[in-house]
């Protein structure tokens, strides 16, 4: 049978269509297996329903689910030596993105034996940090992410998908406050066990709204006595509230320890332009809700950061006990 030239040649287009497209799978399959920069869709994004935040009026904007596509996210995969499967941990980064405390914290989890996973959510946004401007982005925002992760990495054939864990710190911690809700889970988790377990690190918990009081799995609280960004005592309430209602949770406080008491490398410092409500305390009717505070003029800024050797041994052996527990 005579075939025509256009018939042809678009037959021979098609094939080498099929033929990239099976090398970018191969090369992505290879990535997943050994490591390296995995590109995956947040779940369903949420966005400001009332406008920018603004911090003057003591009123923050509300939230809902976008109808928008996911977002398209990278995350830096690594194993530890051996075959795995692997249990995993994502790693939700602070304020100033992707940085020590995610250097401190993957080499030492991999060394314990779980693969990591660092989550870039601010690059795709368009920021790099957002210390002194932290109304860009709120913690909330980032939940999508972490479950678009969780779901990435559960059809990894080296990752146990029964045991993933959550780590945050500062903004990411807030962000794991908030991914430990069972809200977060029935609303972003679709299919699969959800996170085996939560570990906030210096998060924010200067927050009342109704779907705190229910976590979808065990969580550890880790922070520093004289935080004075993201303050211990009301972490410390709000673990005692969840503990009254039958929530597994727990908290650690290193004494003498301020923000980022976990970063080695890191001289304490006083960030001037560091925003920061430590004094504040804000409400809502849900997590989507606007949050209203009770001073608006207890906003300002100024906040101590820097490492504790004595807190880091602390952190890192309470860490790795809490992990032998929840995870294995």
């Amino acid at each position: 049978m005579t075939r025509h030239p256009t018939a042809v040649l678009i037959l021979l287009l098609l094939c080498c269509a099929a033929c990239t497209q099976v090398r970018s799978d191969g090369n992505d399959a290879a990535k997943r297996v050994s490591g390296g920069t995995i590109r995956f869709s947040s779940a369903k994004p949420l966005v400001k329903a009332q406008g920018k935040q603004d911090w003057a009026s003591g009123r923050s904007a509300g939230f809902m689910l976008s109808a928008e596509e996911s977002i398209e996210l990278a995350g830096e995969l690594a194993f530890p030596a051996g075959p795995g499967p692997f249990p995993a941990i994502v790693i939700a980064h602070g304020c100033a993105g992707t940085g020590y405390s995610d250097r401190m914290w993957a080499p030492l989890l991999r060394e314990w034996g779980y693969a990591t996973f660092i989550v870039d959510s601010f690059r795709p946004r368009g920021y790099s940090r957002i210390c002194e401007h932290t109304e860009r982005l709120q913690p909330l925002e980032r939940v999508p992410d972490v479950y678009g992760a969780l779901a990435a990495l559960s059809t990894n054939p080296k990752i146990d998908p029964q045991r993933i864990g959550l780590m945050g710190m500062s903004h990411g911690g807030i962000l794991t406050i908030d991914a430990a809700t069972q809200w977060a889970k029935d609303t972003f988790l679709h299919g699969g066990s959800g996170f085996r377990a939560f570990f906030p690190i210096y998060p924010y918990c200067n927050i009342t709204v109704p779907e705190l009081a229910s976590i979808s799995a065990p969580m550890r609280i880790h922070s520093g006595e004289l935080d004075d960004w993201t303050p211990a005592k009301p972490c410390q309430e709000y673990v005692e509230s969840l503990k009254v209602a039958g929530q597994d949770a727990a908290i650690q406080v290193y004494a003498q320890a301020h923000h980022s008491f976990d970063d080695p490398s890191q001289q304490l410092y006083y960030g001037a332009n560091f925003r920061t409500s430590a004094k504040c305390w804000w409400r809502g009717a849900s997590i989507l809700a606007p949050l209203a505070l009770d001073s608006p003029t207890c906003v300002s800024y100024g906040a101590t950061v820097g490492g504790n050797a004595a807190a880091i041994a602390a952190v890192k052996a309470n860490i790795r006990a809490e992990l032998d527990q929840l995870m294995k």
